[in-house]
């Protein structure tokens, strides 16, 4: 199987699957406990936890571990938006978050909040102009996706960073798509609240973290014990922490592969646009992370060629893995301003660590096998009925 959907979540390390074998079988009491097989996963637990804020330039304790980046977009907006609540009631996003973004908010517009919804153009960025005119004195809180997970566009999250601190606004970003692709030291970014979430870098799904500035007000979204320092309860599952930490330790060995795959992304969309008349890259003209193409096939509808591509072996996408089992047109492309046709005509391919040039090659000789069938069948004489 030619696997081109990272976006949605990769596959885990061979390094992190060890690591987390071994923490099951040796380390499995709980990290509360005061007895010494208790304070062994303590100790295993709070080195994890500063291996990943190490990787993005924080301390140790502003980072809680979560059950993933939902979990942690969920208590970063609703968290953030209780604690302050005597402040204002107005929050401020973009209409291409992912939908642990979009239906939190709409949750929180459900119970008094107002929402505001920034647009974006035809690259996918962001009006800037239109988010500082929606900020208001009842503003409390802005959050703004660090790269785009069907696109691949960078968002202008340290643009909007500044703003947010000149007005004293608390300021969250989901980063899941962006950490392990993107530079992200918190001690230039003035974020204070990120997501983080481990299968989108080879690590275990099921764990996520929110890094949480200190001095930011929020409260917790769980109800039950002290655990993550009273800000998210419930006993922490270690064996995917761990395999979390190993995962930000796999990042740096991996360095080299990266390079590869910003060239193997170029030549994807190169020889896509060489073969395939009025073919579009989606947010093409903008900034976009490595190995992340959202493509524009004129010829088929996206449904239609990503099945055509199962039947060859080759795993793809139409866009955000938590919205296409619904069947939903992609938000992301509407909101970029695109027609219905190509909305429903577009694919989302996402490289990784393992992907190779044959692996690219083949994948474009089949989209051409596809398209020449689907020529051939137009241009054949209709079939007399008798």
């Amino acid at each position: 199987m030619i696997y081109l959907d990272h976006a949605a979540t990769t596959p885990l390390d061979p390094a992190v699957i060890s690591v987390m074998e071994n923490i099951h079988h040796t380390c499995y009491a709980n990290p509360s406990s005061i007895h010494s097989l208790g304070q062994q996963s303590k100790v295993l637990l709070e080195s994890s936890r500063k291996t990943i804020a190490n990787s993005i330039g924080a301390k140790t304790s502003e980072i809680v571990f979560t059950s993933g980046g939902t979990e942690a977009n969920n208590l970063a907006l609703i968290g953030a938006a209780k604690a302050n609540r005597n402040s204002g009631n107005h929050i401020i996003t973009s209409k291409v978050e992912h939908p642990a973004i979009l239906e939190t908010c709409k949750f929180l517009s459900e119970n008094g909040y107002r929402i505001t919804y920034i647009d974006v153009d035809l690259n996918g960025m962001l009006d800037l102009n239109q988010l500082h005119e929606a900020i208001c004195n009842e503003t409390i809180l802005i959050s703004l996706m660090m790269v785009n997970n069907e696109t691949g566009c960078l968002l202008p999250v340290n643009e909007v960073a500044e703003t947010t601190k000149e007005k004293d606004i608390i300021f969250h970003s989901d980063a899941v798509q962006a950490f392990g692709k993107i530079d992200i030291d918190m001690t230039h970014l003035n974020v204070d609240l990120l997501t983080l979430s481990a299968h989108k870098i080879y690590g275990p799904k099921g764990c996520g973290a929110l890094y949480i500035r200190q001095g930011t007000k929020i409260e917790s979204i769980l109800y039950g014990g002290a655990q993550e320092a009273g800000r998210r309860a419930g006993t922490e599952n270690l064996g995917t922490i761990a395999g979390f930490a190993e995962a930000v330790n796999q990042l740096k060995k991996h360095s080299t592969s990266f390079r590869s795959l910003q060239d193997l992304g170029r030549l994807f969309e190169k020889m896509l646009k060489d073969e395939f008349k009025n073919l579009e890259i989606n947010g093409e003209n903008t900034q976009r992370v490595a190995g992340l193409s959202n493509v524009y096939f004129p010829f088929m509808a996206g449904d239609s060629l990503l099945m055509n591509l199962d039947l060859h072996q080759i795993a793809v996408s139409t866009g955000s893995a938590c919205s296409s089992g619904s069947h939903k047109a992609s938000h992301v492309l509407k909101a970029m301003g695109y027609d219905e046709q190509r909305v429903n005509n577009s694919l989302r391919f996402s490289l990784g660590r393992g992907t190779t040039k044959d692996e690219i090659l083949t994948t474009v000789d089949v989209l051409k096998k596809i398209y020449n069938n689907i020529n051939n069948e137009s241009a054949a004489p209709p079939r007399k009925i008798y």
